[in-house]
């Protein structure tokens, strides 16, 4: 199980390497996902990788994906 700080790194690692550069709103997740004040958006995360790309997630990332709707809802 991932600790909080490491589930926000393991978010955001997702989010740049299925999202920057093709997402328009990739800024803006990184941002809530680096501020420990924000709710951090796993769902909002996961659903524009749907929407904006066609992700095949590795074995260690469906763990993290997994690890982060626990800790985070």
């Amino acid at each position: 199980m991932l600790t909080d700080q490491q589930a926000r790194i393991a978010l955001k690692e997702l989010v740049e390497k299925y999202l920057k550069g093709i997402a328009p709103d990739c800024q803006l997740l990184i941002e809530l996902i680096e501020d420990s004040s924000q709710p951090v958006p796993v769902r909002g995360v996961l659903e524009d990788i749907r929407k904006y790309g066609n992700a095949r997630y590795t074995q260690q990332e469906l763990e993290h994906i997994d690890d982060c709707l626990y800790i985070f809802g």
